[in-house]
């Protein structure tokens, strides 16, 4: 076999499908495919990596191991195994979820508040507290979802330590730009400032969701729990290899 028909046996014998493979070399998914392909070759660096990830020399990938390379299944235990399917969603899919999921629950707890405010003059602390917890409980619930990854631990923990600092400083000082940000978004549509709602309910949403106090906090406490959660839930937190480099 060639090199690229090499590359591609190997791949399908791990069970990894190109985006996987691309995720644990850190390149993208079109430079595997060239790979496969013949349109590019992989770098020392990347055949290197390569032949750790399957457990065999790089002389075999770059010779191609002859017709019947399966006796070197016998190095693959060392190899890290894929996940089920389905435990570990891509990273696209992923956030598409974590965005549905927020958005959903923005939703619900914006119609709380707004019937809760309409009928009692205000909604209290009941929604503000369960839009916190919510917000914390989906981070951590994604955070769990993503455990299937391997995670890098500076990174994470710096993210997650600066979203935390943004929400907490969100939560107890006054931005007067988020209330600007409202009067943009909210009020699109509606012809007065002294009206008492905003006319168009979908603007008043999306202002309400971006720049309420409680809202911009609690988001940014999703962001810092998916992160910081995935350094204690992540059964892969190891740091991503440093000299890989795409082709």
């Amino acid at each position: 076999m060639n090199l690229k028909e090499t590359l591609s046996f190997y791949r399908k014998q791990q069970g990894l499908s190109q985006i996987e493979l691309a995720e644990a070399l850190e390149v993208s998914r079109q430079t595997v495919s060239k790979w496969e392909t013949g349109a590019a070759l992989p770098s020392a660096e990347n055949l290197l990596a390569l032949s750790k990830l399957y457990g065999i020399p790089a002389d075999a990938l770059l010779n191609g191991g002859g017709a019947e390379p399966a006796p070197v299944v016998t190095e693959l235990p060392a190899a890290p195994l894929p996940e089920p399917e389905g435990f570990a969603p891509s990273r696209r899919r992923l956030v598409l979820e974590v965005l549905g999921v927020t958005i959903l629950f923005d939703l619900v707890i914006f119609l709380m508040d707004f019937y809760l405010g309409t009928l009692t003059g205000g909604g209290g602390v009941l929604c503000p507290v369960l839009r916190i917890l919510g917000c914390a409980l989906i981070g951590l619930a994604f955070a769990w979802r993503d455990q299937g990854y391997r995670t890098d631990r500076k990174r994470s923990l710096f993210i997650g330590l600066a979203f935390l600092g943004v929400g907490l400083y969100a939560f107890l000082i006054p931005i007067p730009l988020l209330w600007r940000l409202y009067d943009l978004v909210a009020w699109i549509g509606t012809p007065a400032f002294d009206a008492a709602l905003p006319s168009n309910p979908l603007f008043f949403f999306l202002g309400w969701t971006l720049a309420d106090q409680y809202a911009f906090s609690s988001h940014m406490l999703l962001i810092s729990l998916f992160h910081l959660g995935r350094l204690r839930l992540s059964r892969k937190s190891t740091t991503p290899p440093q000299s890989v480099q795409p082709v």
